[in-house]
C-alpha cells in the first residue's frame, strides 16, 4: 500500500486551524514567539494549499487530455460511454 501527498492532505491542512488555535492563545497570554510560531504555520498551510490546488489542477488537466472526467475524490479519470 504506497501512500500519496493527496491521502495526508486532510490530515496536512489541519495545520491551518491548528495555526489559528494557538495564534488567539498566543495573543490571549501575549507571548510573541507562540504568535511567530502561529504565522509560520498559516504561511506553511497557505503555500501547501497552493500546491494542491495545482496538482488537483493538473490531474484535471491529465485527464481532460485524454477525453475523460476528472474524478477529485478519487483522484482518478473517469470515462463515459
Amino acid at each position: 500500500m504506497s501512500l500519496s501527498v493527496f491521502d495526508l492532505q486532510p490530515l496536512l491542512m489541519s495545520i491551518a486551524p491548528a495555526s489559528v488555535a494557538l495564534m488567539l492563545y498566543a495573543l490571549n497570554r501575549k507571548k510573541r514567539g507562540l504568535v511567530k510560531l502561529s504565522l509560520v504555520g498559516m504561511i506553511v498551510a497557505v503555500i501547501m494549499l497552493f500546491g494542491f490546488q495545482y496538482l488537483d489542477y493538473k490531474h484535471l488537466e491529465d485527464c481532460m487530455r485524454q477525453h475523460e472526467v476528472y474524478n477529485p475524490l478519487l483522484q482518478t479519470c473517469i470515462t463515459f460511454n
